[in-house]
């Protein structure tokens, strides 16, 4: 068997708000002033001043001088994926089959956060001025200084020299969203082993070998922490840097092994089966229940981590550590046994010792993704007692008792922090599964 698609999907809109649907407009604030110890306004005449009216777009190229700024990005394209797959069965003896397949997945034009409204910010210093060093941050006179249309710059004296390097000096940040240009490709292998239900027992095996690259740096997961891009200027298109593919590499959602098993038995008592094969009350009892599981391990997730203290002097780009040679990245033993022995102590994955702080108006060598670290791999086994109980006619009473997580084996959601300098920085705080939890259901079909 085998197929091929292509899609053209719609963009992936976050929640609604003012800016997720693209309804950026214009806005007017109006400050209520007051003294938290006597009152200085009165409610009946709260603004005595009037209210601050939107601009809307009578100051031109002016609108939102002094201050931050967002649009959607014009050239934003339509993100598409191409899926094809193709797999070979064959029948073996014994009422089981073979199936070896594979499954691959091609993205283009995608949202550069996946399914995150990722912006970027067109704003950004170009890294050039790195060689400036602490003059960035040097206080030069203010060009817009007594200008009113220059919004909150206009009461400053001075300003950063950083500031009046910037694209777009007149601007704080410009954070361009909705932008597409990102890519992805998915490969993956697999194995399926099953057997029919014949004889009291079946079930099936499935393990899959992926893996996935991509260069959607917004893109985050309920296990690990997007990484961001590092430096704007290598996806705005136009910049001397641009260059997608510098971020090209795995993906923060690759898991490349997944193993299921999944087997059903017929418990051997009762009537029409090996033992205590009659009718009655002990055949209502403990006969007619069939018992099955569905167990699964799967790899953790790759991991990228920031930098808590943004000292680039770049206003507006990410910064990652520095990494120090030789030190693992993983703290030492099982993290389960290390939370069940000192919870509040020793619940970091990551190695502080492995990080140190970026020098300021530096980028930090820390790659997008760490090299052969992941976030906690996962497993978990399910049981499930079901039985069919004879009543009048062709009704019946299904009983069935389901225990999810029967080995009460935790996995973490994503960590408190992997943005190095934070006092949370890798702590495991938050159980992503249910603990041992049993259910009971009496259903009557008739």
């Amino acid at each position: 068997r085998g197929g091929y698609g292509i899609f053209y999907g719609p963009w992936n809109y976050p929640a609604p708000g003012t800016t997720g649907y693209a309804q950026y407009g214009y806005t007017g604030s109006t400050t209520l002033s007051q003294n938290t110890l006597v009152p200085i306004t009165s409610i009946d005449n709260p603004f005595p001043g009037g209210l601050q009216q939107p601009t809307e777009n009578t100051l031109g190229l002016l609108t939102g001088t002094g201050g931050n700024i967002g649009f959607i990005d014009p050239d934003k394209g339509a993100p598409r994926v191409q899926q094809y797959s193709f797999d070979v069965q064959r029948e073996l003896p014994h009422n089981m089959s073979l199936t070896v397949g594979y499954v691959g997945s091609r993205g283009s034009n995608l949202g550069w956060g996946g399914t995150a409204n990722t912006s970027i910010n067109i704003n950004q210093l170009d890294p050039k001025y790195f060689a400036l060093g602490t003059q960035l941050t040097q206080a030069d006179p203010n060009p817009f200084f007594g200008i009113p249309e220059a919004g909150s710059f206009a009461s400053q004296t001075t300003i950063q020299r950083g500031q009046l390097l910037r694209p777009f000096p007149q601007f704080g940040n410009i954070s361009m969203t909705q932008s597409t240009g990102a890519k992805s490709l998915y490969h993956a292998a697999v194995f399926t082993l099953r057997r029919r239900m014949v004889g009291g027992w079946g079930g099936s095996v499935t393990y899959t070998l992926s893996r996935l690259e991509d260069n959607q740096f917004g893109q985050d997961n309920y296990y690990s922490s997007a990484p961001g891009v590092l430096d704007n200027y290598t996806v705005i298109p136009g910049s001397p840097q641009y260059n997608p593919d510098s971020l090209y590499g795995l993906s923060l959602l690759d898991s490349p092994h997944k193993l299921v098993i999944s087997p059903i038995v017929e418990l051997p008592f009762g009537s029409g089966r090996r033992f205590l094969n009659h009718e009655g009350m002990l055949d209502y009892l403990v006969g007619g229940w069939s018992l099955s599981f569905v167990g699964s391990i799967q790899s953790g997730f790759p991991l990228g981590v920031s930098q808590n203290n943004n000292n680039t002097g770049l206003f507006g780009a990410n910064q990652r550590p520095n990494v120090k040679s030789g030190v693992p990245f993983l703290m030492p033993g099982d993290i389960t046994e290390r939370l069940k022995q000192d919870v509040v102590n020793d619940n970091k994955y990551l190695n502080p010792d492995a990080f140190e702080l970026a020098p300021a108006q530096t980028f930090g060598n820390a790659p997008r993704i760490l090299p052969d670290v992941r976030s906690p791999g996962r497993a978990s086994l399910d049981m499930a007692l079901n039985k069919d109980v004879r009543t009048t006619g062709n009704s019946k009473l299904i009983v069935r008792v389901e225990v999810i997580n029967l080995t009460n084996t935790p996995y973490y959601a994503g960590f408190a922090s992997l943005a190095f300098g934070s006092a949370q920085f890798s702590q495991v705080t938050t159980q992503a599964n249910y603990s041992r939890l049993t259910q009971i259901t009496l259903r009557y079909v008739w």
